[in-house]
């Protein structure tokens, strides 16, 4: 039959965690000696939250109301989903209140109303 001794080797999770810390190490080692990248700058293609901390203060202090409406709400779905959200209505309900409004909402998005004014005007209509 053969022989039986000792398994001496190591158990499979230690050989897992050994070939992962290997990894670890070689990628860690790779990387020290790289170069670092340069700064990104302003560029339309980069995302603003990528530019130097300098610059996104700068870019921040910057915005208009417009223009911080036009970032958080780039469709009138979004702003009209947290319209619905603030109400606190069951959302069928708000959506069948809200549906005789439709223009009226939809010019208000177009002035860039803020949603917290724009709940209160319909409220004021009736919508609960």
């Amino acid at each position: 039959m053969g022989k039986k001794s000792a398994y001496s080797g190591e158990s499979a999770k230690d050989r897992s965690i050994n070939i992962m810390d290997k990894f670890i190490t070689k990628n860690e080692n790779r990387n020290k000696h790289q170069q670092l990248l340069p700064a990104r700058r302003k560029d339309p293609n980069i995302p603003v939250n990528l530019w130097p901390l300098k610059d996104q203060l700068e870019y921040y202090d910057n915005l208009t109301d417009a223009d911080r409406f036009d970032e958080q709400y780039s469709a009138y779905s979004t702003w009209y989903d947290t319209i619905k959200k603030q109400s606190g209505v069951y959302h069928q309900t708000f959506i069948d209140f809200a549906g005789k409004f439709k223009t009226e909402m939809r010019e208000m998005w177009v002035r860039k109303t803020a949603p917290k004014e724009a709940l209160s005007w319909l409220r004021k209509r009736g919508v609960y």
